[in-house]
């Protein structure tokens, strides 16, 4: 049985030949996929998306304080990284700032962390801005921030209007909530008339996940329950009544370090070494950790201009590690 500190995950399960249902298109034609972490991996042979096998199942947890890393505001304490983050937030509010209303604006960020991407597209649109994530250190981070409204809830029991919103964003989160067709449909219901669903994902038909399978950094098997094939998605918000607008592959920020690490993965044979110390400073108290961090970094430098050229051709060919999917609605759902 898996830990991450006090929190107890869910071991794999003895299946036999038995399928289970895909928590996406409902069929049992299923096959096993991976065993990383003490989970189980299943492929849908049918829709082609990937899924842990207790993804069905609504479970009510924190997670552990060291998931979200020890610095006061941010995931990370490397500061090359918060730089790197922010540049990708500029860009999707950006984005997001130039394809919804001026005025009377009503934004929803499912899953918003601690708030930074929300509080960028408040102060730009001047928005009425909300954020739904389960209480934990990322929202009391996103707390603090008094033009947000925190709803410190699992999104599935959250009570809001329908069709209130221009603007639903869901960024590297919609993978972490069980249930997610569930979520999708209640999701697609609070966007407004001709109003944006936009929402990031690890892309589980890109190049980097086929490359490394369990050691992709992407699969994050503890707090990971599914991956919507892209074909899926569109084919599922086209039935909602959206109208698909734009896939971005491009992400330098995430394709690129996950290429690093995800490499890295597999040449040390575990999980997360370095992502783990980029986390969590006090790791590197103890000094062999610090020759094992500074021997890793040097290790990146040299698989740098791979993973820049893989993300160049990824994006070329539509299938870089994470995309961001954008579509708008058509009509009342």
């Amino acid at each position: 049985m898996s830990t991450i500190d006090n929190l107890t995950l869910n071991p794999i399960q003895t299946f036999g030949n038995q399928s289970l249902n895909c928590p996406f298109c409902s069929s049992t034609n299923s096959k096993k996929q991976h065993g990383v972490a003490g989970f189980l991996f299943l492929y849908c042979n049918h829709c082609k998306s990937v899924f842990r096998s207790d993804a069905h199942v609504v479970v009510a947890f924190e997670y552990p304080e060291e998931y979200y890393g020890d610095a006061e505001k941010e995931k990370f304490w490397f500061a090359p990284i918060v730089w790197m983050l922010n540049s990708e937030r500029r860009s999707r509010t950006r984005y997001i700032a130039k394809r919804i209303p001026l005025a009377n604006t009503s934004v929803i960020d499912i899953g918003c962390g601690n708030g930074a991407l929300l509080t960028r597209i408040q102060q730009k649109t001047n928005c009425n801005a909300i954020g739904i994530e389960m209480d934990s250190v990322a929202a009391r981070r996103a707390s603090k921030n008094t033009k947000l409204s925190i709803i410190s809830k699992p999104f599935q029991e959250v009570d809001l209007p329908l069709h209130s919103f221009d603007a639903v964003v869901t960024i590297h989160s919609f993978e972490h909530i069980a249930q997610p067709q569930q979520n999708l449909e209640k999701a697609s219901r609070l966007v407004k008339t001709d109003g944006m669903l936009y929402i990031a994902i690890p892309n589980i038909a890109s190049f980097q996940y086929k490359l490394f399978g369990r050691y992709w950094l992407h699969l994050d098997p503890e707090f990971h329950l599914h991956f919507i094939h892209p074909d899926f998605i569109k084919s599922t918000m086209l039935s909602k009544g959206f109208m698909f607008r734009k896939a971005r592959h491009f992400n330098p920020v995430q394709n690129i370090p996950g290429f690093v690490l995800s490499a890295l993965n597999l040449v040390t044979g575990k999980r997360d070494v370095l992502f783990d110390m980029l986390r969590n400073r006090k790791k590197l108290r103890n000094p062999f950790n610090v020759l094992l961090f500074l021997l890793l970094l040097i290790l990146s430098a040299v698989l740098l201009p791979i993973a820049i050229t893989e993300e160049l051709v990824s994006v070329a060919l539509g299938r870089g590690a994470t995309v961001d999917f954008v579509f708008s609605k058509n009509k009342p759902v």
